[in-house]
């Protein structure tokens, strides 16, 4: 009796369904919900976030209510509603944004690296490049989205109570949004690049934490020692600080144009290259 060759299924067309990278990203977001790692986050971010609406809120009663206008004299004294007040928005969310890059991007690559995902997916129509795009834009979209409010709130808030005289400036979303942009990419390429080194997650965590207090501190004694400021821009926590104050015209910013531009290109471009240079297929086989 003869024996026949079983019938192959057609192969698949590659050009349905959503982009691999999209659909990487979908998966991170959703292990990232079912972990519940912004509970404690999610709570701090939001009491900063109704401090700062607070504050606007605060400041239209005072220029409304004759009795609060000793009030208002202090606070003009203590607080400024210039360049540094916008720029200000952002600053209370960075320090702990960071911490928050770290738990969450420490292990974006790496844990990929401990269960030997990234064969599986090469296998597939992924390509590295789909791979990295996807994990650094995951990255670097989750600072943003948390930056967000910060910035459009306290707009919005503004602008309802006082209109174009209010504390917040009209055009304040058009300078703060691009520098959030730029220090989100910061975050995300600094975080892949380390996590791309790790083994685990939990050693992925330490990686990017050590770079960016490693580099921080590096950059801190170099100043020190020889006295150039400049130096300062390879500090990646006083570069994503320094964007915003550059963008809304600070007279002193913690780092002047030159070396912020430099200091923010040298580190996407090193951990963009080193996250692309390990998640190659002849570093995804062990």
């Amino acid at each position: 009796m003869p024996i026949y060759a079983p019938t192959l299924p057609p192969s698949p067309d590659l050009h349905l369904g959503q982009p691999p990278a999209l659909v990487i990203m979908r998966f991170d977001l959703a292990r990232l919900w079912r972990q519940k790692i912004g509970r404690f986050f999610g709570f701090t971010f939001v009491a900063i976030l109704l401090v700062k609406v607070g504050w606007i809120y605060g400041k239209y009663l005072m220029d409304t209510n004759q009795s609060l206008r000793p009030l208002q004299q202090f606070a003009q004294a203590i607080l400024t509603q210039g360049a540094e007040f916008q720029a200000g928005l952002l600053n209370p969310a960075m320090y702990l944004l960071w911490f928050l890059v770290a738990l969450v991007g420490g292990g974006l690559v790496a844990r990929d690296t401990l269960y030997r995902v990234r064969p599986l997916m090469y296998a597939h129509p992924v390509a590295p490049r789909d791979y990295l795009l996807a994990k650094l834009g995951f990255a670097s979209l989750l600072p943003f989205a948390i930056l967000l409010p910060f910035a459009i709130l306290p707009w919005l808030m503004s602008l309802l109570l006082a209109g174009t005289s209010g504390p917040v400036w009209v055009t304040a979303p058009l300078r703060l949004l691009p520098a959030m942009a730029v220090s989100s990419l910061l975050m995300g390429a600094i975080a892949v690049g380390a996590s791309s080194m790790a083994a685990t997650p939990r050693a992925g965590i330490g990686w990017v934490l050590g770079l960016v207090l490693g580099a921080g501190t590096l950059a801190s004694m170099i100043h020190g020692l020889t006295g150039i400021q400049a130096v300062e821009g390879l500090n990646p926590v006083l570069l994503a600080e320094a964007w915003p104050q550059l963008m809304t015209g600070v007279e002193r910013p913690l780092v002047t144009w030159l070396p912020t531009l430099l200091g923010t290109a040298f580190h996407i471009g090193l951990w963009t290259f080193v996250a692309a240079r390990r998640t190659r297929p002849s570093e995804a086989v062990i």
